[in-house]
């Protein structure tokens, strides 16, 4: 595979630019924060129910019941810490998650069920209060620690893509995505790992065991998001989720390995912290 440099240089200006839409606000303080994705979580929700075909009143209840709970989950962050329900939403994303591997696993379309609002809920809204919570997690709030979870997602996303690109030969999943490959996937990790170590003499937070295996788990937790978007996407017989980022497609294409990884991130917290 030839590596389109016109196709990376639209990926690289758009990633920065939502990049930098998305931390910026982050930094004002914890309630712009909470907006600011509260904002991401709400577009996300309505581009993914609108591609399993809701409208109307369907569309309005679940988009509303799956905001509750992010609003619910990030509220009861700002105002007693992390706690129980924070902890309890982990583990049940936690469990989605490993139907949703499941589901890889046999080649079954991942969002494949009859009340919508389940995925809308359980892949999208708890995954982006987690990572808000996540910032909150010291007691003081700190958006430092969702900058290095982006550059994790990024670093990762953007290696795979460059040495798949350029020298990949083994396909990753021939069968779900034929682009992808070892080659690049392994490159991510090893990128990840990298980071982990840049990270670690930066910001320090952690000891550099702990970057690492952070860096791992957003390393393969990101992979495997985008396999399942890709498995979707396949089922459903798209190229991307949307057109709203030029290079990127939709949002779901642009923080997919995002959303996938967040409850891996926030157990790895509650075991750390």
């Amino acid at each position: 595979m030839k590596l389109n440099a016109s196709q990376l240089g639209q990926r690289v200006i758009t990633a920065l630019l939502f990049g930098a839409a998305l931390l910026v606000p982050l930094f004002a303080g914890k309630i712009t924060g909470l907006i600011i994705l509260g904002i991401l979580c709400l577009l996300t929700i309505l581009e993914f129910l609108h591609l399993q075909g809701l409208g109307g009143s369907k569309l309005i209840i679940f988009t509303f019941l799956a905001m509750v709970m992010y609003a619910g989950l990030t509220l009861i962050a700002v105002k007693n810490g992390i706690g129980l329900p924070i902890k309890y939403a982990t583990y049940l994303c936690l469990a989605f998650s490993a139907l949703l591997l499941f589901r890889l696993y046999l080649h079954h379309d991942p969002f494949d069920f009859s009340f919508q609002v389940l995925p809308a809920t359980l892949y999208i809204a708890i995954p982006i209060a987690l990572l808000y919570t996540i910032a909150l997690w010291s007691g003081t709030y700190r958006p430092i620690w969702l900058v290095a979870i982006l550059l994790f997602v990024w670093i990762n996303d953007i290696m795979a893509y460059l040495v798949g690109r350029s020298i990949g030969k083994h396909p990753f999943s021939k069968s779900i995505s034929p682009n992808k490959t070892w080659e690049g996937t392994i490159a991510g990790w090893i990128a990840c790992l990298i980071l982990a170590y840049i990270l670690f003499q930066i910001l320090g937070q952690l000891d550099l065991y702990r970057w690492i295996i952070l860096g791992l788990i957003i390393g393969v937790a990101s992979s495997l998001g985008d396999l399942i978007e890709s498995l979707y996407k396949r089922k459903k017989g798209i190229k991307d989720s949307g057109t709203f980022l030029p290079g990127h497609g939709g949002f779901l294409d642009r923080i997919d390995s995002l959303l996938f990884a967040a409850p891996f991130i926030a157990l790895f917290f509650i075991i750390c912290f």
